[in-house]
C-alpha cells in the first residue's frame, strides 16, 4: 500500500425525499428534515436545532441540488459518494431515486460507489435514560437466495459500468454495512463475482464495514471480504499494534 495516496469518500443519505414508505410511517412529506428541525436544546448553550447553511432545506428529487452538493464536496477536498442503497430482499427497495436519478442523467460528473444498508428498519421510541424503548418492525431485511442476488445485481449493472464508479484493482468497489449479519455471505460474494466476469468486469471489490475493527477483522476478511471499513477511526488508531499489524 506504500506510496498510495488516500481518497476521501462520504457516506451519502439518500433520505432528504418524501417516499410513499415515509409518507405512511412518519405523515405525508417526512423527510429527515423533519427530526431535524424539531430538535430541541438539552442543556444551556446546546446549539438546536442546526439549520442547514449552504443548500437550506434540500430536496434530493431536483437535480441542482444533486449538482450543488457535488461542486461543495470538491471544494472540500472530496473524491467521491458512497450511497446507502436500500435492498430488503424480494426487489424491495428503498430510498433509490436519488441515486437512479444520478445514474440515468449522468451527472453529477463526480465519483460515486455503493454501500448496501442491510438492516431491518424499525420505529423506535427512548426512553428517558437514553436507552432504546419499544421498537417496532418496518421493514424485515431478508436473504431469499441467488435467484433474489442475481435480480439485486441486475438492477445495479448499469451503475457498475457507469464510467463515474469509484474502483479498486479494477472493480467495483461495494460495501455492506453488516457483513457478519448476512446469513452465507461468502457465497454472495462468489455469485457477484461470477456475475460480475460474465457481464464484461473483473469482479467486485467487497468492503466490510465494522463498528469493532479490533474484534471483526479478521471474521470480515475470513468471509471473502477484500477489505474492511471502519468508522470508529479515532479508537481504531489507539489500537497501535492492531494498527502497525495490518496496514
Amino acid at each position: 500500500m506504500s506510496g498510495r495516496r488516500a481518497k476521501i469518500i462520504a457516506y451519502y443519505l439518500p433520505q432528504y425525499h418524501p417516499t410513499p414508505d415515509n409518507d405512511k410511517w412518519w405523515g405525508k412529506g417526512f423527510t429527515e428534515w423533519t427530526n431535524v428541525a424539531k430538535a430541541s436544546p438539552l442543556f444551556k448553550g446546546h446549539y438546536q436545532p442546526k439549520i442547514p447553511a449552504d443548500l437550506g432545506f434540500y430536496d434530493l428529487r431536483l437535480p441542482e441540488v444533486r449538482e450543488q452538493q457535488a461542486q461543495l464536496a470538491r471544494q472540500a477536498g472530496l473524491e467521491g459518494f458512497c450511497y446507502y442503497h436500500y435492498w430488503f430482499g424480494n426487489g424491495k427497495q428503498e430510498l433509490e431515486l436519488p441515486f437512479n436519478e444520478v445514474v440515468r442523467s449522468g451527472k453529477p460528473d463526480f465519483p460515486f460507489c455503493l454501500c448496501w444498508a442491510n438492516e431491518s428498519w424499525y420505529a423506535k421510541s427512548w426512553n428517558k435514560d437514553g436507552k432504546v424503548g419499544k421498537a417496532n418492525l418496518l421493514i424485515q431485511q431478508e436473504y431469499p437466495g441467488t435467484a433474489d442476488h442475481e435480480k439485486h445485481f441486475y438492477t445495479l449493472l448499469s451503475a457498475l459500468k457507469d464510467p463515474r464508479y469509484i474502483k479498486i484493482e479494477n472493480k467495483p468497489v461495494f460495501v455492506i454495512y453488516k457483513p457478519l449479519q448476512f446469513p452465507n455471505v461468502r457465497h454472495f460474494i462468489g455469485e457477484w463475482n461470477s456475475l460480475a466476469i460474465r457481464n464484461g468486469l473483473e469482479g467486485i471489490y467487497f468492503i466490510g464495514y465494522t463498528t469493532n475493527v479490533e474484534y471483526e477483522y479478521n471474521q470480515i476478511t475470513e468471509q471473502g471480504f477484500d477489505a474492511v471499513n471502519s468508522c470508529n477511526l479515532s479508537r481504531f488508531f489507539q489500537l497501535r499494534e492492531f494498527y502497525n499489524q495490518y496496514v
